[in-house]
């Protein structure tokens, strides 16, 4: 009771340190305390000269309440460090691992930020994590706790760095804190926990994975089980828990028996892919190395494809088969894959009746398929389905044949029905021009297509192909730019605004007038934000362009609009006019603006 007193006193007075010492006189919170002071002060003299030094601070004058509250303080902490204590209840023991772990020493100012996001709730903890991580920060074996009660963090990164980084940095030192942390009838973290316990102790840990297979909580039975898939002497364990009842535990279990890879396990993936375990057994087929179950899966999907009426092929779920074992084949390449797809591609009822996604991901593989056979049934397909399968068969042309054997295969399409799905199709295959300009990283490299495209495109009065396309100045295409952007003088649209971005492109020395032009003279839409695309367009503007930029300013209804725009009429005062990026190719130049 003395010790709360104080401590509570304590308290008082470094409010009264941060208020000022001149409102000590007559405070109401101290005048409170008094009497349980004074009532102590009747056991010990000690606390007897505690109320008398309230006492005096609440009666002091200005001149002296400083010095009052100082000595009321220095004899409060006197008293609270000699009552304290700093002991843990306990047997004192050797910390369990440090004989093995080397870990550098951190100042406790290093290590307390990256404790405080390890268990505490808050924002920003990931950024100081990844700091530490990069620093080198986290070895220290101070850490190891935090660590582990953070595999439990509700916030799923924080587990997952601490599980893939922190943690595995203590190797065998983690070992006793994950064991005696771990419990089977656990959740999440206990799982994370039972894989970094397999990870450091491997065969030795079997016994453990084997008792919580058969007595942990769901979740971590899940864990167990797929980590026992490790070990080709659990086969008959692994199937027969492939049977339960419950779902996850039958996933664990089928991505188990994929590691084994033996012919029983295959079997037993098979039958789940022809059961309603279906969706369960496309990451284990996935995973398995067994050549054999990928060609029995494809087989399988054949036959349902082949043995479709059209009233069953009308059902989506008719075709789950099909798309189930197109996930399973990932990225390999069979014969057999390829027979699969041409078969799919032929049959009328997949072209009238599948899913988009299912059609989807067929062509995605039909794509990837580099294969002769492929490539030349994937052209040949242009001429089925009304066009349906054209960007298919463009895609493989422009890999396969030359730029001009490509025009003569498919340009005849402009005066049939599917032209609409010719430009389509090559606005699909060739990226925007502003995510061309703007894209950092290196694109995939696109085939060499013949420059007639673009006359015919033009002539086609297809506009954002002719953006795509439009590399080199001619004045055709400089022409039916300037048309474009003089009929529809819109910044907000997106055509126009790659309209724009092909004219400076092709080097057209009327590009920035016609981007004044078209900011001046047309709709007057309200602009809510200044998107990249746009952004760039007006950086691209010659110095001199910059009085005239400036005048547009006044037309913007939005603060932030106009702040983003008066930063680029400071960068384009700030640098010298360029002619026409003399000395140049046109896209470093433009690259060099945007910079």
């Amino acid at each position: 009771m003395s010790l709360e007193t104080l401590q509570e006193l304590d308290r008082e007075t470094r409010r009264l340190f941060i208020a000022g010492s001149k409102l000590a006189r007559g405070d109401l919170r101290l005048t409170k305390l008094l009497p349980s002071v004074r009532k102590l002060g009747e056991a010990s003299p000690v606390f007897a000269r505690v109320a008398q030094a309230v006492e005096q601070t609440l009666e002091a004058g200005q001149e002296e309440a400083d010095m009052r509250l100082l000595d009321l303080s220095a004899l409060l902490n006197s008293i609270l460090y000699t009552q304290g204590r700093t002991d843990v209840p306990g047997e004192v023991a050797a910390l369990e691992g440090t004989d093995t772990f080397d870990y550098a020493m951190q100042p406790y100012r290093k290590l307390k930020p990256v404790i405080e996001a390890l268990t505490v709730k808050g924002q920003g903890r990931m950024e100081v994590l990844r700091q530490a991580c990069e620093e080198g920060a986290i070895r220290d074996y101070r850490l190891l706790l935090p660590a582990v009660a953070a595999l439990e963090d509700s916030y799923a990164e924080i587990p997952e760095i601490a599980e893939e980084k922190i943690i595995p940095g203590f190797g065998q030192a983690a070992l006793p804190a994950l064991l005696r942390a771990f419990r089977s009838d656990g959740g999440k973290g206990d799982s994370r926990r039972l894989r970094l316990i397999h990870g450091m102790q491997g065969e030795a840990a079997k016994p453990l994975l084997l008792r919580t297979a058969e007595e942990g909580s769901p979740e971590v039975r899940a864990t167990a089980i797929e980590l026992l898939g490790s070990y080709a002497d659990q086969e008959s364990f692994l199937l027969a828990q492939a049977g339960e009842k419950r779902k996850e535990i039958r996933r664990a279990a089928l991505l188990a028996l994929a590691n084994v890879g033996t012919p029983a396990a295959s079997e037993r993936i098979y039958k789940a892919l022809v059961s309603k375990d279906r969706e369960l057994a496309v990451e284990p087929i996935r995973m398995s190395a067994d050549a054999d179950l990928i060609r029995h899966a494809l087989a399988y999907a054949k036959t349902v494809n082949r043995e479709l009426t059209e009233e069953e092929a009308k059902k989506e779920e008719a075709w789950a088969p099909v798309q189930a074992v197109l996930d399973a084949l990932g990225d390999r390449r069979f014969a057999e894959s390829t027979e699969l797809l041409k078969e799919l591609f032929s049959n009328p009822l997949f072209a009238a009746h599948a899913p988009y996604w299912l059609q989807r991901t067929a062509g995605e593989h039909l794509k990837d398929d580099v294969g002769q056979d492929a490539r030349s049934f994937a052209i040949a397909l242009a001429d089925n389905n009304r066009g349906r399968y054209l960007e298919l068969s463009l895609y493989a042309a422009m890999r396969s044949l030359t730029p001009a054997e490509v025009y003569e295969r498919f340009s005849k399409y402009k005066l049939t029905g599917k032209r609409k799905a010719l430009a389509e199709s090559m606005q699909m295959l060739l990226p925007t021009i502003a995510d061309h300009l703007m894209r950092e990283e290196p694109e995939e490299s696109i085939p060499a297509l013949d420059s007639r495209w673009l006359e015919l495109f033009i002539e086609q009065d297809e506009l954002e192909v002719v953006t795509r396309l439009a590399n080199e100045f001619d004045k055709q295409t400089e022409r039916y730019l300037l048309d474009k952007c003089e009929a529809k003088p819109d910044f907000t649209e997106d055509v126009i605004a790659h309209a724009l971005l092909a004219l400076f492109k092709i080097g057209s020395k009327q590009a920035p007038d016609m981007l004044i032009h078209v900011l001046e003279t047309g709709k007057r839409r309200t602009i809510y934000y200044l998107y990249p695309q746009q952004r760039l367009l007006l950086g691209l503007l010659p110095g001199s362009y910059a009085d005239r930029l400036e005048q547009y300013i006044e037309k913007l209804h939005y603060p932030s609009v106009r702040e983003q725009v008066q930063e680029i009429v400071q960068e384009l005062r700030a640098k010298r006019q360029e002619a026409s990026g003399r000395g140049k190719g046109i896209m470093e130049w433009i690259k060099q603006r945007m910079s």
